[in-house]
Formats: structure tokens, sequence, C-alpha cells
């Protein structure tokens, strides 16, 4: 056993270098070796649902890092253990605590005193950080863009995150102001464009009282203090920008704000619900300059990041625990958004505090209010909204051609009815004129892997996620 332990230490030692360190700490780290045996390796984990995690994202990974540290093929599979859950939850409250009191401690040293501002000017919500966002391939990008300009690196100014509703964009505004504020002492302001524009027009007008502008003086010291509270800071956190378009003052002053800020080498992160070449009625130049930054887009979260965004609601929570069953059929329910995944959590959460029951799927359904006559989103349906968008037809991409349009319309047809329907993939294979289940797998490790690196196709296929859950 001691043996065991020395190798897989080395095991460690490989994945922590191939593997994000976020994943790693979470889902690798935790493991313990438990036997060896018969060219197979068994790890025990105190997570219910590790196996799925890892052995979709780094499966090839860790399989590498076996067969290089023993010399061999090995096969391995991970195991929850009860013990070793426990034992990991100790340890896990007493590290949150501990990291609460430092951060405590870190306020209290600052030389700026960042807990004053932030619950007083700043607006930041504590609860959002980068240790509790859940990183999967649709936002993996923004979420590391995050980090690095929080951390400071020279990745873009400004930093422009775009996405749907209830993806993570607030999220991660808040994590990088609570990074910079917490971790470098940076002088940081988060505003939603509305409260920008408010704020505006209340430094414009006579209080609210008079539909008259301030004039001299007294209207230029009420318009020095609102742009020195915009631009006397180190980050300027701006959420949801598409609301100031086509408002010409509000627009003017973001646009001399964001010069001087820009000027003075300060940060900028913006949010919008699409690109800024996008944006109705927003002016040229405002474009121009936010295209001049680095964009990034935060896609709909595939079934496995769902499934993990709700194991880790349920270990903050602390009062109530769900089984992987229970976990899979919310992750399935809620495809559109985050918020609406935390929406129905909550429900579950309160429902089963007050009436004492337990968190099966009947309860479950009860909680949120779930209709078994919904209407159901079938591989045919899939397919059909499919061919439609690539300019096909059903019958193309369930023949035999192979030519590259329809081709690659076929691929993404596998991979959004996995993702939705969460079919076998011999059911994926019938349903697209009787293709071998071997095949249908292929294509969608394929499209998986393309999804990283190939922006259009991940574009093309977070917008047939948004017609396909609106049908």
């Amino acid at each position: 056993m001691a043996n065991l332990g020395e190798q897989w230490t080395k095991v460690l030692k490989i994945l922590e270098e191939k593997i994000p360190s976020e994943s790693y700490n979470a889902w690798v780290l935790p493991l313990v070796p438990s036997e060896l045996s018969d060219g197979k390796i068994t790890l025990l984990s105190p997570h219910g649902f590790t196996a799925l995690t890892l052995k979709k994202s780094y499966g090839d990974v860790i399989s590498r890092a076996l067969s290089d540290v023993f010399c061999e093929q090995l096969n391995f599979e991970i195991l929850q253990d009860e013990k070793l859950a426990e034992l990991y939850e100790k340890e896990q409250k007493k590290n949150k605590k501990t990291e609460r009191l430092q951060a405590e401690n870190q306020f209290k040293e600052s030389k700026y005193d960042g807990l004053k501002q932030m619950l007083s000017d700043c607006h930041l919500n504590t609860k959002y950080k980068f240790e509790n966002f859940v990183v999967g391939g649709a936002n993996k990008f923004a979420y590391g863009a995050s980090k690095g300009i929080a951390e400071g690196k020279s990745l873009g100014n400004p930093l422009f995150i775009y996405g749907g509703s209830g993806l993570g964009k607030t999220h991660l505004l808040h994590a990088i102001g609570y990074f910079a504020m917490t971790k470098r002492n940076k002088k940081v302001k988060y505003v939603t464009a509305e409260e920008f524009l408010n704020d505006l027009l209340e430094h414009l007008y006579l209080g609210g009282e008079k539909e008259t502008f301030k004039k001299g003086a007294e209207k230029n010291k009420k318009m020095i203090k609102f742009r020195q509270k915009y631009r006397d800071i180190d980050f300027l956190l701006i959420d949801d920008i598409q609301f100031i378009a086509g408002k010409e003052r509000t627009e003017e002053e973001m646009f001399n704000t964001f010069n001087t800020l820009y000027s003075a080498g300060k940060q900028i992160v913006i949010t919008s619900d699409k690109p800024p070449a996008e944006i109705d009625h927003l002016s040229d130049r405002l474009k121009t300059r936010f295209e001049g930054g680095l964009l990034v887009d935060i896609g709909i979260p595939d079934l496995e990041t769902r499934m993990a965004i709700i194991k880790q609601l349920v270990d903050s929570d602390g009062a109530i625990q769900l089984s992987l069953e229970v976990i899979e059929f919310l992750a399935r329910v809620y495809k559109n958004n985050i918020r609406e995944l935390e929406k129905g959590f909550n429900n579950v959460s309160a429902y089963c505090s007050i009436f004492g029951e337990e968190p099966t799927i009947d309860v479950v359904k009860k909680a949120i209010n779930y209709q078994e006559v919904q209407k159901q989103i079938t591989s045919d349906v899939i397919i059909s909204e499919v061919a439609k968008f690539y300019g096909l037809k059903s019958e193309d991409l369930k023949g035999l051609s192979r030519v590259g349009k329809i081709a690659n319309a076929r691929k993404v047809a596998v991979y959004i009815i996995r993702e939705l329907t969460g079919n076998s993939w011999q059911s994926i294979g019938d349903s697209l004129g009787g293709r071998k289940y071997t095949t249908m797998m292929v294509l969608h490790k394929g499209v998986e892997e393309d999804k990283r690196i190939d922006k259009k196709l991940c574009d093309e296929i977070n917008t047939l996620f948004n017609i396909i859950n609106q049908l």
C-alpha cells in the first residue's frame, strides 16, 4: 500500500501540470488510491460524481499519467467512500473558516479600507468569487480571461464579456472586483449601466426637483464629483452596458470616462447580452473602443457543468443532500441558464425543509411544479431544427452523404441530442439513419474538442441550444 501511495504521488505531480488548478484541486487532489490489481487501479473519492466529471474531461490525461508512472496500461475506476466524504467535509469546513479569518485580517491590515468601500460604495456581492465559479466548456475562456485580468495580466482592455442572461457574466464581474480588491489592494467600482445612467441624471439635474440643468460653478462641482467617482479607481466594472445604447448624454460621459481610465492604464471590464457590433443604437465610437480589447463569450453550460453547479449548491447549502439521479434530473430540467438552476435548487431545499421530506424525484417534481406534459424535445425535433439552421433537410442528416456541410450539421445534431436528451449512443445512431453507436461517440467527442478552439462552431451550437430550448 505504501508503494502504491508513493506511485500515486508521482501521478499527482504529472496531473498537476496537465489539469487546470481549479479542477485539479476540486476533483483530483482528494482522490485516494485503494487497490491495484488485474491491470486496474481503484481510487476512492469523497464526491459522488467525480468519475463522471473526470472521465469525461480528463480521462485520457489520467490514463497517460498512470501509464507513465506504473509502466503499464492501467484502467481506473473511481468509487465514492463515505468515510472519506465525512473527513473531506470536515476539512472543507475547517479550510473555509481559515480562509474567512485570513480574508478578515487582510481587510484590517490593508492600507486601503477595502471592506468599507465594498459595503458602502463598490456594491460587490461577496458570495461571487472565482473559487465558487463552476468552470465548463462554455465558460472556460471567459473564466480564464477574468482571472488573468484580476491578477493584473495584460490580456486586453477592456475585457468585454457577452452572453445570454443568467450564464455567469455578473458572477465574473464581482469575482474580478473581489480578487483585485482583497488580493491586490486595488480601488474597484462595480456599477450596472442603469445605475450609471441614474447617477449621471442626479448630478445633471437639481436633485430631481427641477427640470432645468444645473448651471455655472455649482453644476461643474457636481459633475467633477461624479467624474471622480468613476475615474479615481483602478478597476471599473460595468454590467449590462447595452442599456446605455441610444442615450446620447450617457454615452458621451461613458466615452470620456472610458478614455480617461484607458489612458491612465486602468482596467475596464464590461458585460453585455451581445457583442459590441450587435448592440443596436450604440454609437460607433463606443463600439470601436469596446472591440479594441478582449472579447469573450459565455455559452449555455453543458449537462456535466450544470450538474457540477448543483453539487456546489448542495455543498454550500449544507442542509440537503441530493442523489446523483436527482442532480441529473434538475440539470436536465433547467437547461437555459444558471439563474434558473439556482432558483430550482432553492425551491427544492425550501420545500424539503418545510415539509420534512426526502428529496426523491417525485418530491422534487412537486417542489418545482414540474409538468410531465411539457413538450418533449426529441431526437427528430433536434435534427429538424439543426437541419433548418444549416439550410438543409432532416433527410440530408439521416442519409449517407458525407458532403462537408451535411457532415458538419450531422455531428452538431449528435452533440445536441446527447446534451439535451441524454439518449443512448445507439438510440442517437438509430435516429440518424441507423448509424453505429461507436460513430456517434466519436462525433460527439470531436465536437466537444472542436468547440474549445472553434469560436464559430461554439457560437452556432449555443444559438441552436437557445432555439431548441425555446420550442
